[in-house]
């Protein structure tokens, strides 16, 4: 329980840092260099959230920049996370402990690098320079066009659609299994807020 808590006090206490004021219940922010401003704040105690994919599971989001390409920023959680964001919004509760972000993204459009398919709302790729996207299987392979790949290469994973939300680590929601479905991608943002302020009112 003790873990719980303090997850829970430094959760708390980054929405203070960011809200000096008193925390809403509802902000939101579309300029990108406030995004990143809120992301790295959200990411900077380590070990303290989640975020959830579009597509299904999660990982701790650790900071954000700008991305090469315009209009996107990068998420790094242990490999980078390229998307186009429309809106990073906060949902505040009267139990913090369900407070999350969110972010809703702009469509990206594809690399071209596995074809222009509209089937698939993300693509895993080797970046063997800035913007210089080839497929995924050179990184596997750890060389390009018969060498080996330069350091400046890396695997990014560009999201062309969906949304992400951000708990607590220690958060009911990121403890429950189920959630790492991808529910919220199945709603809009009005309709995910409605559905955690019913589940912590009344439960699962």
């Amino acid at each position: 329980m003790e873990y719980y808590e303090q997850n829970l006090q430094n959760w708390i206490s980054i929405q203070q840092s960011i809200f000096p004021l008193g925390i809403p219940a509802h902000c939101e922010w579309v300029d990108l260099n406030e995004m990143i401003r809120v992301l790295n704040k959200i990411g900077s105690i380590n070990n303290i959230n989640h975020m959830f994919y579009p597509t299904g599971g999660g990982l701790d989001l650790e900071s954000a920049k700008l991305s090469e390409e315009k209009g996107c920023i990068e998420l790094y959680t242990g490999t980078a996370d390229i998307l186009k964001p429309a809106v990073l919004s906060f949902e505040g509760f009267k139990d913090p402990i369900w407070n999350y972000f969110r972010i809703d993204t702009a469509e990206l459009k594809s690399s071209g690098v596995y074809g222009e398919s509209s089937d698939y709302s993300n693509e895993e790729l080797t970046e063997i320079s800035p913007l210089k996207y080839v497929s995924r299987s050179y990184w596997d392979e750890s060389e390009y066009e018969g060498k080996n790949l330069p350091k400046s290469a890396r695997l990014v994973t560009r999201h062309l659609k969906g949304s992400f939300v951000i708990f607590s680590k220690g958060s009911f929601y990121n403890r429950k299994s189920s959630t790492y479905d991808a529910r919220h991608n199945k709603m809009t943002a009005k309709e995910f807020r409605n559905y955690i302020e019913k589940v912590s009112n009344h439960g699962w």
